[in-house]
C-alpha cells in the first residue's frame, strides 16, 4: 500500500487507524467525538448529491456512526484527514449476500471528498485512500468481494477513473426513475 493509504491498522487503544507520510491521513471513526464531523461530511455530500432534496436526517447519520463505533467488525465510517481536519468519509458494512450463506461481501455505501479537496491537484489521494482503507478493512473481516454501488450522480466519469485505479471492476450500473 503506498503512503497515502497504509493498512489499517490496531493501535493500542484496540481502535483500528492507518497511518500516513503524506497530507492525508485516514483512521476509522472511534470515538463520539467524531460525530460532528461525519455528520457534517455526510450532509454535504448528500447536498450535493442527485438525492438531495430528501430532507437530511442528522439523527440517521448519527445512529451510522455510533454503529461503527460499536459494532467495528460489521460497520466502518473511516475519514481522511488533511492536516487534521475532516476532508472525507467513507461508509461500508459487512454482511453475507442478501440470498446466499457462509460467504461475506463488504459494501461501500457512501464516500465522497469534500469538492473543494476534490477539484485540487491531490485530491483523488483522499478518495483513493478511502479506498484502500475500506479494501483493508474488509479484508480484515474476510470479505470475498468489495462493491461500490455509485448512486450519487456526481463526476462519475472521475469516480470510474479512481475505482479503476483502486483495483475495482465494473460491473453494471446504477439506474433510476422518477415517479
Amino acid at each position: 500500500m503506498d503512503a497515502d493509504a497504509e493498512a489499517v491498522e490496531r493501535d493500542g487503544k484496540g481502535s483500528e487507524r492507518s497511518r500516513s507520510s503524506s497530507a492525508y491521513t485516514f483512521r476509522l471513526v472511534g470515538s463520539k467525538q467524531d460525530i460532528p464531523a461525519v455528520i457534517e461530511l455526510a450532509r454535504q455530500a448528500h447536498e450535493e448529491s442527485r438525492l438531495g432534496y430528501i430532507p437530511f436526517s442528522e439523527k440517521k447519520t448519527q445512529k451510522i456512526a455510533e454503529n461503527a463505533i460499536k459494532d467495528p467488525t460489521r460497520h466502518a465510517v473511516m475519514l481522511a484527514l488533511k492536516a487534521e481536519q475532516p476532508v472525507g468519509l467513507l461508509y461500508c458494512s459487512v454482511g453475507e449476500y442478501h440470498i446466499g450463506e457462509g460467504v461475506l461481501l463488504a459494501t461501500i455505501h457512501n464516500i465522497n471528498v469534500l469538492k473543494t479537496v476534490r477539484s485540487s491537484l491531490s485530491g483523488g489521494r483522499a478518495a483513493l485512500g478511502l479506498l484502500r482503507g475500506a479494501t483493508q478493512w474488509a479484508k480484515a473481516r474476510h470479505a470475498r468481494e468489495l462493491l461500490l454501488h455509485a448512486t450519487s450522480d456526481l463526476e462519475l466519469s472521475r469516480l470510474h477513473k479512481l475505482t479503476k485505479k483502486a483495483g475495482f471492476k465494473f460491473i453494471g450500473g446504477s439506474y433510476a426513475r422518477s415517479i
